[in-house]
């Protein structure tokens, strides 16, 4: 089978682009061609959007106009400190726990201990990438 004339007008409507005259297949088809497709939710390409410097959203960096280096500091920045505050939404939950709650709920000190070390890492983290930005 030959590759049809129309690629792309052929994607869309079948073997129908065939039967269109050229002078109309022509720049339906280029049109259909500079269309940018985003590309499809896979695990590589969220992993590569993900280094690229997305935000804490998921979605690219839409801060102040900075270089590229800096907008991928502040994207990291941005991210670290939504998990920080994550995290510290559980430490607080869980020392609220700790003090109210019965023995069954208890998380355990190594836990706990683990929670606040996240916590300061993150912390560090994002103190850093304020100062690259």
């Amino acid at each position: 089978m030959s590759a049809p004339d129309y690629p792309y007008l052929t994607a869309t409507l079948g073997e129908a682009a065939e039967r269109l005259p050229p002078e109309l297949a022509q720049p339906l088809d280029a049109a259909f061609a500079a269309v940018d497709v985003p590309d499809p939710i896979t695990l590589q390409g969220c992993l590569q959007r993900i280094r690229n410097g997305d935000g804490a959203d998921g979605q690219p960096w839409r801060g102040p106009t900075l270089t590229p280096g800096q907008d991928m500091a502040m994207a990291r920045a941005v991210r670290a400190a939504a998990g920080l505050s994550t995290l510290l939404e559980i430490f607080h939950a869980a020392e609220r726990v700790r003090v109210d709650g019965g023995d069954e709920q208890q998380i355990g000190d190594g836990t706990r201990e683990g929670l606040l070390l996240a916590c300061r890492g993150l912390a560090e983290y994002v103190e850093l990438q304020l100062h690259a930005a």
